[in-house]
């Protein structure tokens, strides 16, 4: 229990219960309209979904991974791993990496129906928390109590690293023993070539050379960040704790509360193709933005489920997942339809 996604531990041992699951083995094929008679779809966690191409990929507990090409329909992938998978992230249509607890790392030629092990660090009980390629060579995952992990060849072999973080200053020596046992909770990559991580205890960190070398930015907040996105060029926003969310239009060296109206914690965003941004919480929450972030409506679902990542439909709306596995939400439903 105490090794779940650090983005969600202290959110999901506090405020719902772990559905037991029932054994599947691999393969398995199940239809979206029959998910309240299948425990997979409806009662597990689930803590990140992608698209790749066609293909929506979603990950959470025991190592279950489900891949669907048309929203309905979904299938087990073959993995080779027990451990609870926390984030998912593909750099085309058929190349992609999951990650996890033990330190796992999986990876797929093949759009997510089979997948290999390409690191484990079981020993160092340091979950992975969220992975990210800038390009189909190199690739960043971070973690619980500082994991810092680099790839530069596809993902193929991993190099365990402290951050360099430079100190301009403004951080006190003495702290920096601290700062490399922080949780590293979501990394981003903006379109202006800046990476960004938002971490345990209010902290910020922005890189200008790709992870080479990495600056604390002034925080507004010092609380925890669960979730960082870029916006557009320089525009930034990272959320966590207590519902708190913050945006900044200079790459982090200033920051603006958001008002949200809402104390549940703030766990994943997506943007929708017309250019909307969503948000999602714990408790039923979801908040969305019509003016590109600079402004959020807060959405009550009518329930205490609690979501850690969506994507955008083709077909049904909006796709979220969390402690109730799979959920589909129409537009209508959540007030987002088409201008």
């Amino acid at each position: 229990m105490a090794r779940l996604k650090i983005t969600m531990v202290r959110v999901f041992l506090l405020t719902c219960m772990l559905y037991a699951m029932t054994g599947y083995t691999a393969q398995n094929i199940f239809d979206i309209n029959d998910r309240e008679n299948i425990p997979l779809l409806s009662r597990t966690l689930f803590l990140d979904l992608t698209r790749a191409g066609e293909n929506i990929i979603a990950v959470g507990e025991r190592g279950h991974i489900l891949v669907s090409q048309d929203e309905q329909i979904w299938q087990q992938s073959v993995v080779p791993t027990v451990t609870t998978l926390t984030s998912v992230y593909f750099n085309d249509d058929y190349l992609g990496w999951a990650a996890g607890h033990d330190a796992v790392i999986l990876k797929t030629m093949d759009g997510g129906k089979q997948w290999r092990q390409v690191y484990a660090a079981p020993d160092d009980e340091m979950p992975i928390l969220d992975i990210r390629f800038v390009d189909d060579q190199y690739g960043i995952a971070i973690g619980a109590y500082g994991l810092y992990l680099v790839s530069t060849d596809g993902g193929e072999t991993w190099v365990k690293q402290e951050m360099n973080i430079v100190n301009d200053g403004s951080i006190n020596i003495d702290d920096l023993t601290e700062f490399y046992h922080l949780h590293l909770n979501s990394i981003a990559y903006s379109t202006s070539g800046k990476l960004y991580i938002g971490a345990e205890a209010g902290r910020i960190y922005r890189s200008d050379d790709l992870g080479k070398n990495w600056r604390e930015l002034p925080s507004p907040y010092a609380g925890s960040f669960f979730g960082i996105q870029s916006l557009e060029n320089d525009s930034v926003m990272v959320y966590g704790l207590r519902g708190h969310l913050y945006r900044s239009d200079d790459a982090g060296e200033s920051w603006i509360e958001i008002n949200t109206d809402t104390r549940e914690h703030l766990t994943n965003s997506g943007r929708l193709h017309n250019g909307r941004i969503l948000v999602t919480g714990m408790g039923g929450v979801l908040l969305i933005s019509d003016d590109h972030g600079h402004s959020f409506n807060l959405q009550e679902l009518g329930h205490r489920h609690n979501y850690a990542a969506l994507i955008e439909s083709v077909k049904h709306g909006i796709i979220m997942v969390g402690d109730h596995g799979i959920e589909f939400w129409s537009r209508n439903q959540l007030g987002v339809t088409d201008d």
